[in-house]
Order: C-alpha cells, then structure tokens, then sequence
C-alpha cells in the first residue's frame, strides 16, 4: 500500500482544472473541526474504506461513522488526497 499524503490547505496547482480550491480548503477545514475528524481519520478512511467514485471524478470513502469526500492523484511512491468535505453517516 502507498503512503497517504492528505493536503487540505489552499493550492492553486490546477487553476484551469478546477476553480474550488480556496472554498474547498476553508469548507474542508470547517467541516473537519465541526465534526471532530482529523487527518488520520481521513487518512483511514482512504485506506480502509469503501469507495464509491462519482460523476465528476471525486472519490467518497466511507469508513466506520464517517465519510470523506475527495480527489486522489497517484503518484509513483504516494497517493496525494485533496478532501472536498467530510460527513457523518447517519
């Protein structure tokens, strides 16, 4: 298994790709203290969850009461993880 490598602060690498990066930082940052989840939660979630891929290419891992949602970039001795938000289940 790669490394997990979670990225939650603000980057523009791929400013023609996508236009959400600030406003996906902040509402990830929120969303993440709101609900008491933290990187290794999220880097669990990756590893051990169930995944479902969505339409527009964003990933949902649902793993023990919560769920992220996020973007995966392979790379060739890590994945890089962008979280778009986390949820709890209910």
């Amino acid at each position: 298994m790669s490394e997990v490598r979670v990225n939650v602060e603000y980057k523009s690498i791929f400013p023609q790709t996508w236009k959400d990066s600030e406003n996906r930082s902040e509402h990830v940052i929120d969303r993440m203290q709101l609900r008491g989840i933290g990187i290794n939660n999220i880097k669990e979630a990756v590893n051990f969850g169930a995944k479902t891929l969505r339409e527009d290419g964003s990933v949902v891992a649902r793993h023990k009461w919560y769920a992220v949602i996020y973007r995966e970039f392979d790379l060739p001795t890590f994945k890089k993880i962008y979280p778009i938000t986390v949820l709890l289940k209910k």
